[in-house]
């Protein structure tokens, strides 16, 4: 019986190691929305894409945020200055009274 039982490899199963079936799955919906685009609408040159962020954009608004930020800063200072000099005023008036 041993005869007619040759030897059969071993088959290599290879394992991914990045596979990811969350990203198939968006990019075969993605193929599936653009066929469907291409069908329904044939004008697809004449709606050009414009983004709505322009160079710079963020580095403005950082900028912008960080302003605004010194700007509480320094009023939060000032308003403790003040009550600091109100409750230093109140105490030497009591002393002196």
């Amino acid at each position: 019986m041993g005869f007619f039982n040759l030897y059969k490899p071993r088959e290599y199963k290879h394992r991914y190691i990045y596979y990811d079936p969350e990203k198939e799955a968006l990019k075969e919906r993605q193929k599936e929305w653009q066929k469907e685009m291409a069908a329904n609408d044939d004008t697809a040159e004449s709606k050009e894409y414009r983004p709505t962020i322009r160079r710079g954009t963020f580095r403005e608004m950082a900028d912008k945020n960080r302003n605004m930020v010194k700007v509480q800063e320094a009023r939060k200072a000032n308003i403790r200055l003040l009550v600091i000099i109100l409750a230093l005023l109140a105490l030497m008036y009591y002393i002196l009274v």
